[in-house]
């Protein structure tokens, strides 16, 4: 009786990662009237095999070395060009470029007009099946990223091709058992990650309960505490 009287009164189990994280925000930079527009590639252009031409125009915005384009390439890691026009090379494959603007921080912009996005063919390849559903980009984490163990981990992201609340979108976090939904496009902070390997999900979802069907509705990385 003592046994079975100990089990009750004991605390129930509760995965660590939602006892210790605690999710905050970063204020990201304002900029309104920064936009960047994107003259090549057009919409679904076909190119051979190779170098892929960019030609971009910046306006009010500090384009330079110290505040640079970032551009993600299929859900990729993003990439930082100091020239508005510059070659990529690309093997045969469908690809969506979303190119962005950063704050001081290498935050992502997040007005209308601050980031831009395309598709493009290379090779013997489809387009991406024609739809009107938003996605998610993600700047940070980058796949592979290292953390010191009591760094906050830092999660920025975009919602292209619709808005939060008119489209009564939400973003999900979810790391572990862990779990964190926001209706906000914001940067988000999490601290009181353990030491060791950890799979971060970052998916966009709809409130009423249907699913996005689109390839770039959720996204995934490896984040490594040390």
């Amino acid at each position: 009786m003592e046994d079975e009287v100990d089990k009750e009164t004991e605390d129930p189990l509760v995965p660590e990662t939602e006892k210790v994280l605690k999710v905050g925000t970063l204020t990201v930079d304002s900029s309104p009237d920064a936009s960047l527009e994107l003259y090549r590639p057009l919409g679904n252009e076909q190119f051979e095999p190779g170098k892929v031409p960019f030609e971009f125009n910046i306006k009010n915005y500090r384009f330079g070395k110290e505040n640079p384009i970032s551009m993600v390439v299929n859900s990729g890691n993003p990439v930082s060009y100091s020239q508005a026009i510059f070659s990529k090379e690309f093997n045969t494959g469908t690809y969506r470029a979303v190119a962005f603007l950063t704050d001081r921080r290498g935050l992502a912009l997040k007005e209308y007009g601050n980031y831009v996005d395309r598709d493009f063919l290379v090779g013997n390849s489809r387009p991406i099946p024609a739809g009107d559903e938003p996605y998610i980009m993600l700047n940070l984490p980058r796949d592979g990223q290292e953390l010191a163990k009591d760094e906050q981990l830092i999660v920025d992201f975009l919602v292209i091709g619709g808005e939060m609340e008119a489209d009564q979108l939400e973003i999900e976090i979810e790391i572990g058992d862990f779990k964190h939904k926001t209706s906000q496009m914001e940067t988000l902070t999490i601290e009181g990650l353990n030491e060791g390997e950890h799979v971060l999900y970052v998916h966009l979802l709809r409130k009423d309960g249907k699913s996005l069907v689109n390839i770039f509705s959720s996204v995934r990385r490896l984040v490594i505490v040390k």
